[in-house]
């Protein structure tokens, strides 16, 4: 098989590609069939977009060549032709500069540091093969995966070719580019949405910039669902209702006869000119008085100051200035009169009647709301790590109700027990930034500088739940919508797929001011909790007592910590005292109840797993570190306890453990091993990888040879 080969050409024997993805969107774009490309007048044609008016294009380049002459970092790649001439597949920006330059070389002019003989050699990359999927490849690692990105419709284009002209799989195409299929996706639709639009009545209208509002429409569940689009077939099937959009995307332009008998033209401009307007379009694309105001002003303000979305507003935004305004007045509480107390203990009255009787179970059932899934009969039973921190392409499998994570420092035990964590929150992106401000110990506001230096890789999750397809995608961009830069770090999008349903949600960080969040629709694949003996969440665990005492198992679990821990304990009680909510300890060898704290570490681990065990119900929980406070005494009563509580409350247990005694007190514990699954992290050739071993199989080798896992 010939192999891809360096040589050596003539600038004039490297032919620029007219066909080059980055001139789909220029009007005066045509497809140029093969044999034609070397030919005069298409090549000059070719030159004439690649360089741009007064070569605006390409002046960047031309400094450089000036400035360095022609490094070797990055060669330009070509193909051969006939006539011993090369189509350049990548590099054609840099190949028309170099003409350009040759031009200027040949009429005296300055050319910096080059000379006639890199003219006349230029060292080029000879791509091997006839199959035009790899010189595709190529372009796609340069301007989708790469630093040099072309535009995201000529990004799609390639993406749409390589899948629908040369029937690549999904699977083939990220592995070749590196792209995740969420990206991949929504690009397609964006692109099938985009033709539709061109073969429309509006499609002289088209523009590449509007391709990110093409993009929300497609992913923005409310609109999805107005428009009833199909995954499937990649198109809206209430036509009434695309008709709607592409008009509200669209001029409007009419005649009018005026007095005198004459007509003159008039033209409205479109209502939707920018991605953001999608998103405030969706908060009322289902209140049809809205929508007609809107028609009617030609402007998404007037609909939405008609909506209900407008009470909502208003009062997320009289909380946030409440929120500050308090912070004020106890900053500076030393100085209040009588007067302003007694203000203050009305205020006080006020805001009681705002709340509920039961406010615990008011948040429970909010909560449950959120939840994707009405029923479950699986938990997650693969996830594939695409990219999570130090965690590549690793594939786990296997998976039963309670799962193991064993292995040394450092080998990414907690970084898993994260990412499922995290991929139950779909586009929930207060969740990502919760772990990252436990990661960095932040217990009180996390700052959002420190924010966007710790964001600082991509992550990539798939996976199966509940016997469907999901995906999380969440990465990092600059934003190029219209928005206030001053002081702007960066964005984070994520976006979550189930089921071939589509949640998305962005955040803008500034240095000086609060973030600026969107999202249509926030979900989550289930009810989950993540505790570990480095974190502690107050609010979380007056929650699950909440529910505890509700569902009526909080007893039995006193009786678990009475039967196997310190027999002395009467009741645990959750308490107020000066408005702080506190676990206090009855005992039959205090004369008073004592904090929960003043017992040991142990004890209060186990209060909090099992709290949090109930409160995952048809869930998921993660446990960090099992074995830590935990005496290696109770190491067998408590793992068969936490088994016996999974089944219980429907459970997907994942923990992390470093200790053998706490991966054979699973074993040898009295509740069956076939819901048991031990994975082992370790590091091989600078990188992680996963093995699993089943829990039946593991209790043989472990009663057999001692088996250390880890």
């Amino acid at each position: 098989m010939e192999q891809d080969k360096y040589i050596s050409q003539h600038i004039d024997r490297l032919m620029l590609d007219a066909n080059n993805y980055r001139f789909i969107d220029n009007k005066d774009y045509k497809r140029v069939a093969d044999a034609e490309i070397s030919d005069k007048r298409i090549q000059d044609r070719t030159y004439n977009l690649l360089v741009g008016k007064n070569e605006e294009n390409i002046s960047d380049l031309i400094v450089s060549f000036k400035a360095n002459g022609i490094l070797k970092l990055d060669p330009i790649q070509v193909r051969e032709l006939p006539e011993r001439s090369f189509l350049v597949v990548e590099g054609n920006r840099r190949t028309a500069a170099l003409k350009y330059l040759y031009d200027q070389f040949k009429r005296g002019n300055d050319v910096g540091k080059l000379s006639e003989s890199d003219f006349k050699k230029i060292e080029v990359l000879s791509i091997s093969g006839e199959s035009p999927v790899k010189h595709l490849i190529t372009m796609g690692l340069h301007h989708i995966s790469g630093k040099k990105k072309w535009s995201l419709i000529n990004q799609s284009q390639l993406l749409h070719d390589l899948m629908y002209k040369y029937n690549l799989s999904e699977d083939e195409v990220y592995n070749s580019l590196g792209i995740g299929k969420v990206t991949l996706r929504k690009s397609l639709r964006a692109l099938a949405l985009i033709e539709r639009y061109k073969a429309s009545d509006y499609g002289d209208q088209f523009h590449s910039n509007m391709f990110a509002i093409f993009q929300e429409i497609v992913s923005n569940v409310k609109i999805k669902s107005w428009l009833v689009w199909n995954d499937s077939d990649m198109r809206p099937h209430s036509t009434i209702n695309e008709e709607r959009i592409f008009s509200w995307l669209s001029k409007d332009v009419y005649t009018e006869q005026n007095d005198d008998g004459s007509e003159q033209e008039i033209i409205k401009e479109p209502i939707i000119t920018k991605r953001d307007e999608v998103r405030e379009l969706a908060n009322f694309i289902d209140e049809p008085k809205a929508i007609e105001e809107m028609e009617k002003a030609r402007s998404i303000t007037a609909g939405f100051a008609l909506s209900d979305a407008v009470g909502e507003t208003r009062l997320k935004n009289a909380m946030e200035n409440m929120s500050k305004e308090v912070q004020m007045v106890f900053q500076f509480s030393e100085y209040m009169t009588d007067e302003e107390y007694q203000k203050v203990v009305k205020l006080k009255d006020k805001i009681e009647r705002l709340l509920p009787n039961n406010r615990a179970n008011l948040e429970l059932l909010e909560r449950k709301s959120n939840i994707y899934f009405n029923q479950l009969t699986s938990h997650f039973t693969i996830i594939k790590v695409k990219k999570y921190r130090k965690l590549q392409d690793i594939e786990i499998q296997k998976l039963s109700r309670v799962n193991i994570f064993a292995g040394g420092n450092n080998t990414g035990k907690t970084s898993v027990l994260e990412l499922i964590y995290l991929f139950t929150r779909l586009n929930t992106i207060q969740s990502l930034i919760e772990l990252e401000k436990f990661r960095g110990r932040f217990y009180q506001n996390l700052s959002p500088k420190w924010f966007d230096k710790s964001f600082v890789e991509d992550i990539d999750i798939e996976g199966i739940f509940n016997n469907k397809n999901c995906s999380l995608s969440i990465k990092k961009y600059e934003t190029s919508e219209n928005i206030e830069k001053s002081f702007y770090l960066s964005s984070i999008e994520s976006e979550a797929n189930v089921n071939g349903d589509t949640f998305q949600s962005n955040i803008h960080l500034f240095s000086n001011r609060d973030p600026q969040l969107y999202f249509d629709k926030s979900q989550y694949l289930c009810d989950a909790t993540f505790s570990s003996p480095y974190r502690y969440d107050g609010d979380l665990l007056r929650k699950a007592h909440a529910k505890a005492v509700q569902e009526k198992y909080f007893d039995d679990i006193i009786g678990f910590i009475q039967q196997k821990m310190d027999a002395s304990i009467e009741k645990i009680e959750m308490v107020s005292i000066e408005n702080e909510s506190r676990f206090m300890v009855s005992s039959s060898n205090h004369d008073y109840a004592i904090d929960l704290t003043k017992y040991g570490e142990g004890l209060q681990r186990v209060l909090e797993i099992a709290l949090l065990m109930g409160y995952s119900k048809n869930g998921i929980m993660c446990i960090d570190e099992l074995d830590s406070a935990i005496h290696k005494s109770l190491l067998i009563d408590f793992t068969e306890y936490i088994q016996l509580l999974a089944e219980k409350f429907n459970v997907q247990v994942f923990l992390s453990t470093h200790s053998k005694e706490c991966i054979d007190a699973f074993v040898e514990n009295n509740y069956p091993d076939d819901a048991l699954t031990v994975f082992t992290l370790k590091k091989e050739n600078n990188r992680i990888v996963c093995r699993y071993l089943e829990g039946n199989k593991l209790k043989s080798l472990v009663e057999s040879i001692n088996i250390d896992i880890r």
